[in-house]
């Protein structure tokens, strides 16, 4: 299949030269990229879509998310609340819908599908999940049920096989019930990478071993994934790291930083990316440019637990790879990535007093993109080159939100009564179309999120 972007108004490639186009056409040749130009020919084209108006982008990549919490948006109880409090009514609301039968697979596909579709509607071609929830001592298949959910909307997946291994009886912070043994993690992971994880280019699913860090995780925890990730090729290593709570609780038990105990049992190196990192103590920023790990940053979430910002400028400073994301529903209650980065290119200049230290719109729109392709260990996304994936996401520039504006970049990030996306491609493939998926239906999908939450006690609603 060929398709033909015909007359883009604006490419912003993000490429090895960082060019940026105007007036030019883009061939796609079933998963790849095979043309960028001014005036390509249409005659071997199965279709070609008019681009006029449109600026176009390398789909976004949210680095880190939890689609499960999808149907736990604006709690009432959570919105001006902390870490322990969001964590204690998580599993709380987990437990209750689970003991009634209304946490299972299907729920957590339903879930799934719903906020995926979302995050197309909104340019996101890719998205990283973390799965840290599996309740019970024989619990369902909730990861397969994400890729299922994935593979019917269309969108790439890394499926994260995330973990608690440390609970209430040993100290931790969270109900035994959702404790698995280090084993039985193990042996899931292992069966998830022999049916699910595709190493090569272009892949639309890989897995990813996620424990779920420092505050849940017991030490073996990290060495048995490491040891794992080392022997499967594209397989790798996320984990929350140096919000509030790990940080402190790190230095309650173990009396040093989360990140000396992941480094400490072997999770450390090029194929770890790690979420939020909002309080490093300044020292260690260059142990992380060292090791070789990636970032991805959180600002919505992080800003509305309190935990303030990442101190974006010194990681880029010090040359390490650094993504965007948004996280779950339960503290971002969205999934907008393109939102979030307008949310810190305001933020941070709250934090820094000389503008030239002020992340640009370029700077997000590339962690967005190519840094968070480098979180994922994906050189075949993050940019529009020939050979490069096909995943591309476009959005229009002739409304009257954005009449009058001279920077088609700048206006992308800073103006807009919506932030959803015209045209988006995964692999070649048109998945949303005149800003409609083009598989499934949104109103379906948001009635079943509703049916789920009508489930739930009346104080939570």
């Amino acid at each position: 299949m060929k398709t033909l972007l015909r007359r883009l108004s604006y490419v912003l490639t993000f490429d090895d030269d960082d060019r940026e186009l105007t007036d030019t056409d883009i061939l796609i040749d079933g998963p790849r990229i095979a043309a960028i130009g001014a005036g390509l020919p249409a005659e071997d084209a199965d279709q070609v879509i008019d681009c006029s108006g449109l600026i176009a982008l390398p789909g976004l990549i949210n680095a880190h998310q939890h689609l499960f919490q999808a149907s736990m948006r604006t709690l009432p109880p959570l919105e001006r609340s902390g870490m322990l409090p969001f964590l204690g009514l998580q599993n709380e609301l987990v437990l209750h819908r689970w003991q009634r039968g209304r946490f299972g697979a299907d729920d957590v596909r339903a879930t799934a599908r719903a906020v995926l579709t979302e995050s197309l509607l909104g340019g996101i071609t890719t998205v990283a999940d973390h799965h840290t929830i599996f309740p019970g001592d024989r619990p369902e298949p909730y990861v397969e049920a994400i890729i299922d959910a994935a593979g019917q909307t269309g969108i790439r997946l890394h499926a994260g096989r995330g973990s608690v291994t440390f609970g209430r009886a040993r100290g931790g912070l969270v109900e035994d019930v959702f404790v698995e043994d280090v084993g039985d993690v193990i042996r899931h992971a292992e069966h998830l990478i022999a049916t699910h994880h595709d190493p090569e280019p272009f892949a639309m699913v890989r897995i990813t071993l996620a424990p779920s860090g420092v505050v849940s995780d017991v030490p073996e925890m990290f060495e048995a994934f490491a040891a794992l990730a080392a022997a499967h090729d594209g397989v790798r290593l996320h984990t929350h790291l140096h919000h509030h709570e790990d940080t402190r609780f790190a230095q309650s038990r173990y009396g040093t930083s989360p990140w000396k105990i992941l480094a400490g049992h072997g999770f450390a190196g090029d194929r770890l990316w790690v979420a939020h990192a909002v309080t490093p103590p300044p020292e260690e920023i260059d142990e992380y440019a060292a090791a070789g790990i990636a970032i991805a940053h959180i600002p919505a979430a992080d800003l509305k637990l309190g935990w303030g910002l990442a101190p974006l400028r010194r990681y880029l400073n010090a040359g390490i790879p650094v993504g965007a994301g948004t996280t779950g529903s339960m503290t971002n209650d969205g999934a907008n990535l393109l939102g979030d980065l307008r949310i810190a290119a305001l933020a941070h200049r709250a934090t820094r007093s000389d503008p030239a230290e002020w992340p640009s719109a370029r700077e997000l729109l590339a962690m967005a993109t190519r840094g968070s392709a480098a979180c994922l260990g994906r050189p075949d996304l993050g940019s529009l080159a020939v050979g490069k994936a096909a995943d591309i996401a476009c959005w229009d520039l002739t409304g009257i939100d954005r009449a009058g504006a001279h920077d088609p970049v700048a206006a992308l990030l800073f103006t807009g009564l919506t932030d959803a996306a015209h045209l988006v491609l995964v692999n070649g493939t048109v998945a949303v179309r005149d800003s409609r998926p083009t598989q499934g239906d949104p109103a379906e999908l948001a009635r079943e999120m509703a049916a789920l939450v009508a489930g739930d006690p009346k104080e939570w609603r």
